[in-house]
């Protein structure tokens, strides 16, 4: 009975409750709308009419905010009465408590209204008092406001627009004002020479001013971080950091210093004069020490230094290694052992970047590029080997000297036939004095120097750690191989058109190839014995620089070949037997043809090997002779004056083209169409007895020479149709 009763009460209470909080929502609900109609009225005079009713604002707030309240202890007495009736029907509660969820939508969008009008004034005043921070921040809770994206309401309002672009208004202006405030905080300035004849020794100064205590500097960065401006200031501000301060100071001659303790000046004095390392790091380092002491704030827990390293590690971390660090890498075994004072000065400027909060300690990007040293001393010994070899390369080929043979080193081999009886015979055989020598010629003073650059390598390689050595031996093969592919791109032009120079490519191509045969036994017993699994040898670079300098040597005889078979082509003994005489060029063009061979030997004579000249001059003759023979032998008709012509034409060459080797009476052995030639003269001049006497049966010079086709054809073309010469004509088979 007792618990029906606690029932009944609670049910009795509960309605009780239930109806009180209903009276209470219906008059928060009709304060409301009184506050709602007072605040649109408001707000319409503020931002529509411009009405100003500054005095009204105070009593909406106060108004609003005793509703908040209101509102917040009916919605703690419904959820209590929900929590009570779990067991029961909880539909009344349920109701009132979704309307009270519409009342507050609607004391929310007031709420919002008068706290956006309250932040406008609140700018006003903070930024008249230069409170930037906190300026700054109102309008980052007003932003928060206007860009809800949970609901869309406040925009649905046909006030929001006048407001939206009050507070844009007032935002731009605020940004104006702390962006100015930076620009005259943080002041660049460049002042240019004034003597403009000097260029290499023009006055460039570029200063930067920090105009502003640590506190200001502290507040004006902490504003621009909550106006969204910190990132791209500061990004601009590292930009000319980069560009005015950074790289001047790695890469030119700079006189850096402070003046007034605010102002930060580098004066470039030279752009063609690097610096010294040990200038760079002290100059950057007085850099660095400038912006740690005027720039002495934290924002989100991070210094200003760390904001900046962000976007300076990169850059620096190139600039420095690649201008800086790099160049004091050592190229000789004298200048690695002294590079411990490298090494500190590069530790010591590190550990200042550490402490100032620039890198961290893992960072050390300048340590760990010289941490291994040796590796890096062989690199650049190495590139530096290579960078010298092109540099010579480049030099001009016609800049040469006459080698001569060297004194053989074996004049007399024996060969034993037998060392098992003493009276057996023993045979000597003598080699040639020229045995496995290079002929006189001219070689390039180029190519010596590259020679002697390998020899100074490979001297190097027999007193160098296995690390190094191994990779000197494999940079001298390396500079072999890029004579052969580098000096005919430097040349080009000249290789295809200058026959001396492409004689001295010649020439130094089996330098080299004569040289790099023993050029690895010669440094045989003092190669470290770590470097014998490499088996040093160069003698596989013979057969490439043989076949390079033979490649191109060819191409120019075909070139000089092709330019002849021009002349002989535009001489008119093509138009042999159309006429009664020959062209009036003709005898210019063969004059021509033999001036070709001539300056030939001009400039070939003092400078190929004599076997390799009368080869070549031999081989070109050749080709011209059997050039005319061809144009001469085809013609169906030859009148006896062409024939005379022809005779005498071809007796300059007989007179001038032997003249231009060494021995003119072995013209035969140099050009082996010589005799042909002089056959074809005999036959020009010849009657039908003496073609048959020269013929004799096939035995005859004549037949060693022509075919019984050509001979035919030559007979019908200089004798007219007779008996005689068809008799003739029936004997040669």
């Amino acid at each position: 009975m007792s618990s029906s009763l606690v029932a009944k009460v609670l049910r009795t209470t509960a309605k009780i409750e239930a109806a009180d909080l209903k009276d209470k929502i219906s008059e928060i609900q009709k304060e409301i709308i009184l506050l709602k109609t007072d605040v649109n009225q408001f707000i319409d005079d503020n931002y529509v009419d411009f009405l100003a009713k500054v005095e009204k604002d105070t009593i909406l707030i106060e108004r609003a905010d005793k509703l908040v309240d209101n509102m917040k202890g009916l919605k703690n007495r419904i959820e209590d009465q929900i929590k009570v009736e779990l067991s029961g029907s909880t539909k009344e509660l349920k109701s009132l408590s979704q309307a009270l969820e519409a009342s507050n939508l609607s004391l929310d969008l007031s709420s919002q209204l008068l706290e956006l009008h309250t932040s406008l004034k609140t700018v006003d005043k903070l930024q008249q008092e230069k409170r930037y921070v906190e300026a700054a921040r109102v309008f980052k809770r007003m932003q928060r406001i206007l860009n809800k994206r949970e609901d869309n309401d406040l925009k649905l309002l046909n006030i929001y627009p006048p407001i939206r672009d009050c507070y844009f208004t007032a935002y731009s202006t605020f940004l104006s004002t702390i962006k100015g405030i930076w620009e005259q905080t943080v002041c660049w300035s460049d002042h240019q020479g004034s003597e403009p004849s000097s260029k290499s020794n023009k006055d460039n100064s570029i200063s930067l001013r920090i105009d502003c205590q640590p506190k200001q500097m502290q507040d004006l960065l902490q504003a621009l971080h909550y106006a969204e401006e910190l990132s791209p200031s500061l990004q601009f501000f590292c930009t000319k950091i980069l560009k005015r301060f950074i790289i001047p100071i790695i890469h030119y001659d700079c006189s850096v210093y402070v003046a007034e303790k605010t102002v930060f000046n580098v004066n470039v004095l030279n752009e063609k004069q690097s610096p010294t390392y040990k200038s760079t790091l002290h100059n950057l380092k007085l850099l660095f020490q400038f912006l740690n002491q005027h720039f002495q704030c934290n924002v989100e827990e991070k210094t200003f230094i760390g904001l900046i390293s962000g976007q300076l590690f990169e850059r620096l971390e190139e600039e420095l290694i690649k201008n800086c660090v790099s160049k004091t890498i050592p190229d000789s075994s004298a200048e690695l052992q002294n590079f411990r004072e490298v090494e500190e000065n590069v530790q010591e400027f590190e550990n200042y970047l550490v402490e100032i909060g620039f890198v961290r300690p893992e960072e050390l990007f300048l340590s760990q590029y010289i941490s291994n040293i040796d590796h890096l001393y062989i690199d650049k010994k190495c590139q530096g080997l290579l960078n010298t070899a092109r540099e010579i390369m480049k030099k001009d080929l016609h800049d040469a000297f006459k080698y001569e043979p060297e004194v053989p080193e074996f004049p007399l081999l024996q060969d034993k036939l037998s060392d098992r009886n003493p009276s057996d015979t023993i045979m000597e055989r003598k080699l040639s004095k020229n045995t496995f020598q290079l002929p006189s010629c001219q070689i390039s003073k180029s190519a010596r120097e590259i020679l002697e650059l390998v020899r100074s390598i490979l001297d190097e390689v027999t007193r160098s750690p296995e690390a190094c050595s191994v990779r000197l031996y494999y940079t001298s093969r390396n500079i072999f191989e890029m004579y052969a592919g580098a000096v005919p791109e430097y040349h080009k032009k000249f290789l295809e058109t200058i026959p001396q120079q492409v004689a001295l490519f010649h020439n130094n191509c089996m330098y080299f190839a004569h040289h790099l045969m023993t050029l690895g036994h010669e440094y045989h017993d003092k190669i470290p014995t770590h470097l014998e699994k490499h088996n040093v040898t160069y003698v596989d670079l013979t057969l490439k620089l043989r076949a390079v300098g033979a490649e191109y040597f060819m191409n120019h005889m075909k070139y000089q070949r092709n330019i002849i078979t021009e002349i002989i082509r535009d001489s008119g003994l093509s138009q042999l037997g159309q006429s009664s005489k020959l062209p009036p060029g003709t005898e210019r063009a063969l004059r021509q043809c033999v001036r070709q061979l001539e300056l030939l030997k001009t400039v070939w004579s003092e400078v190929l090997p004599v076997n390799t000249y009368c080869k070549a001059l031999g081989c070109i003759t050749n080709s011209m002779i059997e050039d005319l023979v061809l144009k001469v032998i085809t013609v169906e008709d030859i009148p006896a004056a062409v024939a005379t012509e022809l005779v005498g034409l071809f007796n300059i060459i007989v007179k001038r083209v032997p003249a231009i080797f060494p021995d003119p009476h072995a013209i035969n052995r140099n050009v082996s169409k010589w005799q042909k030639l002089l056959e074809l003269i005999k036959i020009l001049e010849a009657s039908l007895r003496d073609i048959q006497d020269r013929w004799a049966d096939g035995k005859g010079p004549l037949a060693h020479e022509f075919t019984s086709t050509q001979v035919k054809q030559l007979i019908r073309a200089l004798f007219q149709n007779t008996e005689r010469r068809a008799a003739l004509l029936a004997t040669i088979k």
